[in-house]
């Protein structure tokens, strides 16, 4: 598959419990930051992923923030761009979800029925083309609060044959609170597509592998990597199992990340060391 693919395999880990979860293979994208003027050929990027991603079987393919258009791109461009969440591209989006059996995951600037713009996640049923969608609750600084409005509704975790997968988008995971929020609602997996830069690497080397050990998920986090007129994006992306470990990585560059998550590790880790339940008879004891 070329120098542009990295697959990892897991190992089976089932010798604390006779369990017999499902193995997914999962798949990221880290590329340089888009450029607003070519969101076709961003469309034509995720064929092109998508076609490596059945080869290796992969169940579903995620994409950074703001995948369609870039992250930084000012006010009035976002505005432009912005489409509803079953707008013109996503349509797109879900042909090829279909016809290459692919989940895809990618964000786009969001427009509502009231003129409110958001920075959003779709996430593409392979199976059906339905579109769930997630709008970013936690807004970073100047350029994420001049460009979009918050969203305010919680993410339920979707079914993807028999896995269930939360959404955060960049900041929302340096936040336990919101990685707690979709473990409660039953989250196996937690998808971060993310525009993050410098000077903020702790949060792939810390906060992302904590968010993973604190509620037995694991964690896809999505980066760029490269420059735009305002940042400087430092790649690391990374995927965390249950216990917090990473068990692969993108230090920099360009690459399509595949990796197989047993799910098992999910349950194996809550028995280690099971923080939810006991943060929840913690809380409850102070009712």
């Amino acid at each position: 598959m070329g120098d542009a693919v990295m697959v990892y395999s897991c190992e089976k880990h089932t010798k604390l419990a006779d369990l017999d979860l499902p193995v997914r293979r999962v798949a990221l994208w880290q590329c340089a930051p888009s450029v607003v003027s070519k969101k076709g050929q961003c469309v034509d990027v995720i064929e092109e992923k998508c076609a490596l991603a059945k080869e290796s079987s992969v169940d579903i393919l995620i994409f950074p923030e703001m995948y369609l258009t870039g992250y930084a791109i000012g006010p009035d461009m976002v505005r432009a761009q912005a489409e509803v969440c079953d707008g013109e591209s996503a349509q797109k989006i879900a042909e090829l979800a279909i016809t290459y059996r692919v989940t895809i995951v990618y964000g786009y600037p969001e427009i509502d029925e009231y003129d409110v713009v958001y920075n959003s996640v779709n996430i593409i049923s392979a199976e059906s083309g339905k579109i769930s969608v997630y709008r970013k609750r936690m807004l970073f600084g100047d350029v994420d609060r001049a460009q979009f409005s918050p969203g305010n509704k919680a993410y339920t975790p979707v079914d993807i044959n028999g896995v269930k997968y939360g959404i955060a988008i960049c900041y929302d995971i340096e936040f336990p609170e919101l990685a707690r929020e979709l473990t409660l609602a039953g989250a196996d997996v937690i998808l971060v597509p993310t525009a993050n830069m410098q000077p903020y690497e702790s949060v792939a080397d810390r906060l992302v592998p904590a968010r993973a050990q604190e509620n037995g998920v694991f964690v896809i986090y999505a980066n760029y990597y490269g420059k735009d007129n305002l940042f400087d994006y430092f790649g690391k992306s990374t995927i965390c199992d249950p216990l917090g470990d990473i068990i692969a990585r993108e230090e920099k560059g360009e690459r399509l990340l595949i990796v197989e998550l047993d799910i098992n590790k999910v349950t194996i880790a809550r028995k280690l060391n099971n923080y939810v339940r006991d943060c929840q008879a913690f809380c409850l004891d102070r009712l």
